[in-house]
């Protein structure tokens, strides 16, 4: 294994370069951009040419960091991949992050795979690390504050979930101190929800399924439901949370149709047991809360592996 530098090394290799591409992974969520975009400011206020890549589109939810830009265009300079535990996340531009020269990120299982890595799993978010850089490299704005905060506050469920420490609420604060509007961007991400979230709500609970004396539930979105009820990426982020918060509920697996009979599999569960290990049996990953996996075949066949792994892993912790 590569070794972990410290924030000194990775600041320093940072001021010295002119050009940098920021690369986010697929599927971006409010971790990766909210870290791009906080890290792209602060550069640009020492002169640096900075590229922001991400190989899908972005969320509605998540446009306000860019300015409306979008995140394309030609690499240039040394790479920085930012919240990617290993290249395979950057979807199209997987040869581009086996070529980092910087990886900053929060996920144990990140095999250090830059020429320069900082991998911090007692990060309750990448955006964490990034605060902490960000003194090294001049102090915070309020645009980077607001980045930062969108990314921690995001991987925390609002500072909900069981990865939130006091480190966590330390940061915030640091953040807050910046001269953010916290009320506006909670609301903005977490209290605003279009009429299609709803309904896709009301389709998808038809689907819940239980399993191993109501500790385990399964839901499904299907692309039926997608396309009848117009929901988008914003919606399909915020749903997965919804079954795990059934009382009893120990894990909660919703399988969400990419292509027909591919499943995008977000696992949650209560902390009794691991979410990320259940995950990797199907070749994905993630945290104890929170993971996902990727899953082919018919819905009942894949649905019934998902259940028996998480039964089997219930039965160990019991």
């Amino acid at each position: 294994m590569k070794k972990n530098n410290t924030l000194e090394e990775i600041a320093a290799f940072l001021k010295k370069e002119p050009e940098l591409t920021l690369l986010c992974h697929a599927r971006p969520d409010g971790d990766t951009l909210g870290c791009a975009f906080g890290l792209k400011d602060l550069l640009e206020r020492q002169g640096k040419r900075i590229t922001v890549l991400c190989p899908d589109s972005v969320s509605p939810r998540y446009r306000f960091l860019s300015g409306g830009e979008l995140l394309g265009g030609t690499p240039a300079g040394k790479v920085v991949c930012l919240d990617m535990a290993s290249p395979e996340m950057a979807g199209s531009y997987r040869a581009l992050a086996e070529q980092a020269d910087v990886v900053i990120d929060h996920h144990a299982t990140n095999s250090c795979y830059g020429r320069l890595n900082h991998i911090d799993p007692e990060a309750a978010a990448a955006g964490e690390i990034l605060v902490e850089l960000a003194g090294l490299l001049g102090g915070l704005t309020r645009k980077a504050a607001e980045a930062f905060y969108t990314a921690i506050s995001t991987d925390t469920g609002c500072f909900q979930y069981g990865n939130t420490t006091a480190r966590t609420h330390r940061i915030a604060a640091v953040l807050a101190e910046a001269g953010i509007d916290l009320a506006a961007l909670n609301k903005h991400l977490f209290q605003t929800k279009r009429k299609e979230e709803y309904r896709l709500v009301a389709r998808a609970m038809e689907t819940l399924r239980y399993f191993s004396g109501d500790r385990i539930v399964t839901m499904r979105i299907s692309l039926e439901m997608l396309a009848e009820t117009g929901a988008g990426a914003d919606e399909l982020e915020t749903i997965s949370s919804l079954p795990a918060q059934i009382a009893g509920v120990a894990a909660a697996a919703t399988f969400k149709e990419t292509e027909p009979g591919k499943y995008k599999v977000s696992l949650r569960t209560d902390g009794r047991i691991h979410g990320g290990q259940v995950c990797s049996l199907f070749g994905g990953g993630g945290h104890r809360q929170a993971a996902g996996c990727f899953m082919e075949g018919e819905y009942g066949a894949v649905e019934e592996q998902m259940a028996a792994a998480l039964a089997a892993e219930l039965e160990r912790q019991a």
